[in-house]
């Protein structure tokens, strides 16, 4: 099955993939962004001392390469992220495996064939239960997705983060409202919403990033050219 948490190692290093080029993407674009604002900034100390105009540039070039790794990085996560789980479903695998950690039920069996009374008797947990067996689920289930290159462990560590925080507040939901967690229909629900959900957390997120250095980054250098100017001036 497409995405089955099996082989998620290998889509991990995909996703990587995926990853570098948006990161590549986004540092080159800011970065030509800041040329640009560096060369407007330039024109407007024309006036003064090259010196003044070659430290305006140059601080606007610092300010859009690091802006720029900063957003790529974020660009980067999010969208490998976004990419594993609306065409790799990543997010129903992985919600799946660790279900079957928390049941202890052999994946393919209904549940109630194996595992007697115990396994019966976590049809409806306590909520403290609920969230620490999902958390040792989750982190068994990390382990085995293995690990790779900074870039795809930030990946891995995105994704399943997305995932187990969705599911826990899905518990908290299910508690609130019945005194307790009922799995298996908080397992079916993920199972058809979880990635469409995330999907359109991360990327909403990334949006708000994209954002806010579309006006940080102009405007810094706006206000930096701006002090340059009062400053010669006071000095004259």
């Amino acid at each position: 099955m497409k995405g089955d948490i099996r082989s998620v190692g290998s889509h991990l290093a995909g996703l990587a993939r995926v990853a570098l080029r948006s990161f590549a993407a986004t540092v080159f674009v800011v970065t030509s962004v800041g040329v640009v604002l560096a060369g407007l900034s330039y024109y407007v100390l024309r006036d003064e001392h090259w010196v003044y105009g070659a430290i305006a540039v140059t601080i606007a070039l610092v300010e859009s390469v690091a802006t720029g790794l900063v957003l790529g990085v974020k660009r980067a996560v999010v969208t490998a992220v976004a990419h594993g789980l609306g065409e790799l479903r990543l997010g129903r695998s992985l919600v799946r495996r660790v279900f079957e950690r928390v049941l202890g039920v052999a994946a393919g069996t209904e549940f109630g064939e194996r595992g007697g009374t115990l396994a019966r008797g976590l049809e409806r947990l306590p909520l403290a239960r609920a969230e620490e067996l999902l958390s040792g689920a989750v982190r068994d289930v990390t382990g085995e997705a293995g690990q790779g290159g900074w870039l795809r462990r930030m990946v891995q560590a995105q994704l399943f983060r997305a995932v187990q925080k969705y599911t826990l507040s899905r518990f908290r939901e299910e508690g609130a409202a019945h005194g307790g967690v009922d799995l298996l229909k908080v397992k079916d629900e993920l199972e058809q919403t979880v990635d469409e959900a995330l999907v359109r957390t991360v990327r909403g997120g990334l949006r708000l990033w994209t954002a806010l250095v579309i006006v940080a980054l102009p405007t810094a250098v706006a206000v930096q050219t701006w002090v340059i100017i009062l400053l010669l001036h006071a000095k004259g």
